[in-house]
């Protein structure tokens, strides 16, 4: 887990030190949204759906049923690190909003389904989801059984659906989005070995 959390770190300390220097598009950013905005509508119904499951009061109750999978499967422990992940992200996304600002994409040069005056650096979304799917990923990771494998495999394709449809939508830039859910991801590793959850 060591080299995991590494890899981690270095993308969140390239990625976002990146955008907070340039303060714009990383290369290949514009692309990766021209790309994914021929391929996805940017205002499709399921990408704003999802984006709520990271809004207020949505995140109250994603963070509940997380922590009710968790329950599951790692017991309360698991439960309890879990939650304490998501607390941390999310104390980490309010100041983190506080000491930075990112521009997001702009409609002069991407298409932006909602336009927001907001940081794009980090992502609500992404760090939310990458501390409530990454902290499931890692309660079931080496876990056999169906359940297991369901609950992971659904916080993976949750997880870079709703960051790719985040980017299609022109809420983000591709190197936001990494970096927010790298660093929930990160929030939740540091979260299981407080709690002293081993994987």
């Amino acid at each position: 887990m060591r080299s995991v959390s590494l890899v981690l770190l270095m993308i969140v300390v390239v990625l976002g030190g990146m955008g907070v220097w340039l303060q714009g598009p990383l290369p290949l950013d514009i692309e990766a949204t021209r790309q994914l905005q021929r391929l996805i509508d940017p205002r499709s119904a399921w990408i704003e759906w999802l984006s709520l499951t990271a809004g207020w009061p949505m995140i109250v109750a994603s963070t509940l049923l997380a922590g009710l999978f968790a329950a599951s499967l790692a017991r309360l422990p698991g439960a309890a690190a879990l939650i304490i992940g998501v607390g941390i992200a999310m104390a980490t996304e309010r100041l983190a909003r506080l000491a930075l600002y990112v521009p997001r994409p702009s409609a002069d040069i991407v298409e932006v389904a909602s336009a927001s005056a907001s940081s794009g650096l980090p992502s609500t979304f992404a760090i939310f989801h990458g501390a409530a799917c990454g902290g499931l990923i890692l309660l079931t990771w080496g876990t056999r059984g169906r359940e297991a494998m369901a609950v992971r495999l659904g916080a993976a394709v949750l997880l870079l659906a709703g960051c790719i449809g985040r980017v299609a939508a022109g809420g983000h830039w591709t190197s936001q989005v990494l970096a927010s859910a790298a660093l929930g991801a990160l929030a939740a590793i540091l979260a299981a070995r407080l709690v002293g959850v081993r994987r």
